[in-house]
């Protein structure tokens, strides 16, 4: 006996939804590594009581200086980051060479701080994640 022609399009479907969950499975894997080659990224989580009202990002060069001067060099957030609330940004940076990027911000008590959310970087791509409370605030780099 052969195959019933009923048979076929359920065998059909059924394939073709193991192939899907597969390739879900495969993505969600290697989603982090396939991050590290997207542009750059940063996420800002701020657990702090304060509005942040003022976000740069921009580029330093071997000598720590902030080179602001060439097009590309600095990236301003056009959004605050209320207190509690997470806000994850490209910012559009441009280098040609070796750099690093800090992150400028300033909280509703006019508070400036500074910090390099990627010591090193050529491609500019990866992701930084700013954790800002109160007291300290935290950097982790998955920067190239």
């Amino acid at each position: 006996m052969g195959m019933t022609r009923r048979s076929l399009p359920w065998r059909v479907i059924i394939l073709t939804i193991i192939v899907i969950v597969i390739g879900l499975v495969v993505y969600f894997s290697f989603q982090n590594a396939f991050d590290l080659f997207r542009n750059f990224r940063v996420t800002i989580n701020n657990e702090s009581d304060y509005d942040i009202v003022s976000v740069k990002t921009g580029l330093e060069k071997g000598d720590h200086s902030k080179n602001n001067i060439e097009d590309g060099s600095l990236y301003i957030l056009q959004r605050d980051v209320p207190s509690g609330k997470k806000v994850k940004f490209a910012p559009q940076l441009n280098l040609s060479g070796e750099g690093a990027i800090y992150l400028e911000f300033t909280d509703n008590q006019g508070k400036t701080q500074n910090h390099t959310v990627c010591g090193y970087t050529e491609y500019l791509s990866g992701n930084s994640y700013v954790t800002i409370t109160n007291d300290k605030v935290s950097v982790v780099e998955e920067c190239m």
